[in-house]
């Protein structure tokens, strides 16, 4: 699942070509339309051909005075289409909006030269061209497709298209880690449904009924409803554009900022350690307590930059700061973030968080503490530890810490911490990541229910055939699998894995075509139908079923009785021999006043469970416990 995000100067048409790619007009609100101008984040889809999924498209206001709702859209996005147009070239928004798309390091984008049907000077374009150029030069869209387009007569939409899908085919789909976040960029209540929120999801999936919190505010509600692009569904991909029905939680408490999660996923702070860049083009340097504006996800909070090891950070420049926020927020490691000033407002650069939860406040000059962010910038030992496992799972204790890199002692206790946090899951002396366990539930709960809805008569899917479709080994399957069970992902009945929402449900045609059958087995006994015309009374599938559920119990290729009736004959037997030490198939067919057919299918039968063994034509108890 991706999203696109538009990006460029105000009145250089982003929202007539969202609205010409996708048919959807992106204005929504009433002063958008009279004013003719965006104000606020919009939303739609498209479809592109080669892709096989609906792309979210964020359209984002370019106005000076609308930057920050801008920014509380843009952080989600995949792709950029930054916009320019061709009748006034690069602009102040162009180049600020280009600052942040390199800030939040959105890695690929598509520049669409709009208006082009507006110019009839060759030259003019070719020089609007080579400034465009010079703009997007070392930035993340240096390498970008310059496209000319005309929305309203549709010139150049096809080319854009393509160019989309080559982008979208060459970014790597959202990580799903099983610790799902909702950045909310819009709250509304509907009538009869109650609170709904919006954003684009990341770093895991939501289900119908899950149990939810809001942070920061731990507010705990429970998923209603989940729609992407207007279509109902039961589950919710991460990088997808999802509308939330909430219950349990009053419009009124929630506001753009806020991060549904799953309860546990976060916890909001109010320090943050973070590698930050100073803007070239800014007009003045960070320094160490200044008031800024941090933006990061879909939230706005005023915070101060506590410069770490120098006294300010120079335009150009990189370092370390510590953000002390006038509120708690939720962020993660690894989330980017945009520094503004507040007056006179001015993008001054931006970074990534690099711990959310440094405890304290640091004592910015001491060579301890430089160290510290130093460390987590290029890596923890849990990080190192993790990008082992990743490139070794599933694999041993010894051969991942041996493999880290770092003395035995760092990552052992790195291992604990992690496994501590579920980062890392033990399956008996294997280890895999979380993300790696995830992605085998995904593809066992996907491949069972595949089997379900081909074979809604079948119990599941064989244990085995699901070990051998995920290519998993029998020592990391068994215990993965025993997990899932214990987390009521999946079920196991014998030998079959179900989910367990599945049930075997026969018709009214089918259930009465099975009391026949039951009906001819009770007044047969042991002289039963055979499996033949077993199958042939009830159909193949009702038939497998049944021995599934363990209503009918086959002996042998010709033989089944119902279950109650073999239990009987078995323990008749059992008896029999417990009271007379031997048996052979004379005794049983008087025993049970049967043919020889059903004496011997019974007598293999028990030798084959290793109830009885065969000496010469009898048979002898071999355990007895019964």
């Amino acid at each position: 699942m991706y999203v696109i995000g538009t990006a460029g100067h105000v009145d250089h048409g982003k929202s007539t070509l969202v609205h010409a790619l996708t048919g959807i007009d992106p204005d929504r609100l009433r002063e958008e339309k009279e004013r003719k101008m965006t104000i606020d984040l919009g939303f739609a889809w498209l479809t592109l051909d080669g892709l096989d999924e609906e792309i979210g498209v964020v359209d984002v206001p370019g106005h000076r005075d609308f930057i920050e709702n801008m920014l509380a859209g843009v952080g989600g996005i995949d792709v950029a289409l930054f916009v320019v147009a061709a009748d006034e070239g690069v602009m102040p928004q162009t180049q600020e909006h280009l600052a942040i798309l390199d800030l939040l390091q959105i890695g690929r984008g598509v520049v669409a030269l709009t208006k082009v049907d507006l110019i009839d000077d060759p030259d003019w374009l070719e020089l609007v061209t080579l400034d465009l150029h010079d703009a997007l030069e070392g930035t993340v869209l240096a390498d970008a497709p310059i496209v000319p387009v005309a929305a309203h007569s549709g010139t150049g939409l096809d080319d854009l298209k393509t160019h989309l899908v080559d982008a979208l085919q060459q970014t790597e789909p959202r990580r799903d880690i099983g610790r799902p976040r909702l950045p909310i960029d819009r709250v509304f209540s509907l009538t009869g449904f109650g609170t709904v929120v919006t954003g684009t999801l990341i770093g895991g999936r939501l289900h119908l009924n899950d149990d939810v919190e809001v942070q920061p505010g731990g507010l705990s509600g429970r998923i209603r409803g989940l729609q992407t692009h207007k279509n109902k569904l039961d589950i919710a991909l991460p990088g997808s554009r999802v509308a939330v029905n909430i219950s349990g939680i009053d419009k009124q408490a929630l506001r753009r900022g806020m991060v549904l999660t799953r309860p546990g996923v976060i916890r909001p702070t109010r320090l943050i350690d973070a590698r930050y860049r100073h803007l070239a083009t800014a007009d003045v340097p960070l320094k160490h307590d200044m008031s800024v504006k941090l933006f990061t996800g879909s939230a706005e909070i005023i915070a101060r930059a506590r410069v770490v090891g120098v006294n300010e950070i120079a335009p150009g420049t990189e370092g370390f700061i510590q953000l002390a926020v006038s509120e708690p927020v939720a962020v993660a490691r690894g989330d980017r973030f945009i520094v503004r000033r507040p007056s006179p407002a001015a993008t001054l650069g931006g970074g990534v968080v690099l711990d959310p939860y440094p405890g304290r406040r640091h004592r910015r000059f001491r060579p301890e503490t430089l160290t510290h962010l130093q460390t987590l910038s290029a890596g923890t030992p849990q990080e190192l530890l993790l990008q082992t496992l990743g490139r070794l799972e599933p694999t041993t204790e010894s051969i991942l810490l041996q493999q880290s890199g770092m003395d035995l002692e760092s990552a052992a206790e790195a291992l604990a911490e992690l496994i501590e946090d579920d980062e890392i899951i033990a399956l008996n002396q294997q280890f895999v990541t979380r993300s790696t366990w995830y992605k085998w539930a995904v593809s066992a709960e996907n491949l069972v229910a595949a089997t379900h809805a081909a074979y809604p008569l079948r119990l599941g899917l064989a244990r085995e055939e699901l070990r051998s479709r995920l290519r998993l080994k029998a020592p990391v399957f068994n215990p993965f699998l025993e997990q899932m069970a214990e987390q009521g992902l999946l079920l196991q009945e014998g030998t079959w894995v179900r989910l367990p929402t599945h049930e075997i449900r026969f018709s009214a045609e089918q259930q009465v075509a099975i009391d026949q059958l039951l009906d001819q087995f009770a007044a047969g006994g042991i002289n039963s139908p055979s499996v033949k015309e077993a199958r042939t009374a009830v159909g193949d599938d009702v038939y497998e079923a049944l021995v599934q559920l363990g209503r009918l119990q086959p002996v042998s290729p010709d033989v089944v009785w119902r279950a109650d009736d073999y239990e009987k004959f078995t323990n008749s037997v059992y008896n029999y021999l417990v009271e007379n030490g031997t048996v052979n198939a004379g005794q049983i067919r008087d025993l049970f006043q049967t043919s020889r057919k059903y004496a011997i299918a019974l007598l293999e039968h028990l030798d084959a469970i290793k109830m009885t063994r065969r000496v010469g034509d009898d048979r002898e108890l071999v355990r007895r416990d019964r």
